[in-house]
């Protein structure tokens, strides 16, 4: 599948996911609690709080890249989302929640890229093995 095709489809799901986490978001903390800001404008902001991240995991896939400026481009837009995004939009304020906020990310990221990367050693190693195989079997 071609990078660009990969990026909308990523796009799509970031979008979604994000209208269903805002709209979870507004029911949760209700709609007294947004300052006068209305249900659309939250719903769209979260939509491109979803689609700039989840876009963005398309750096995973750029074959010249290594994990690491893949890594470190993707958490560097998704930081920059959430700065860009969260504290216009008064989600989050600088204080100790905002501060708090910033770790949980800093964890989860972290949480999930290891997954990411031990499924993927894993997957490479399983291909290793049968590539030897194959080559074992060529030989006789």
């Amino acid at each position: 599948m071609e990078l660009k095709n990969k990026f909308l489809i990523n796009s799509l799901i970031g979008i979604i996911a994000g209208m269903i986490v805002g709209i979870v978001m507004w029911n949760l903390f209700g709609a007294g609690d947004h300052e006068g800001r209305s249900f659309t404008l939250h719903i769209i902001m979260s939509a491109i709080h979803g689609l700039i991240p989840c876009g963005a995991m398309t750096v995973f896939e750029i074959e010249s890249w290594g994990l690491t400026k893949s890594t470190v481009v993707h958490a560097t837009i998704t930081l920059a989302t959430i700065l860009l995004i969260e504290l216009p939009m008064k989600w989050f304020t600088w204080n100790a929640d905002f501060a708090i906020a910033m770790v949980i990310y800093v964890v989860i990221y972290m949480i999930i890229w290891l997954c990411n990367y031990l499924y993927w050693k894993h997957t490479v190693n399983e291909m290793n093995d049968q590539l030897e195989i194959i080559l074992k079997q060529q030989r006789v």
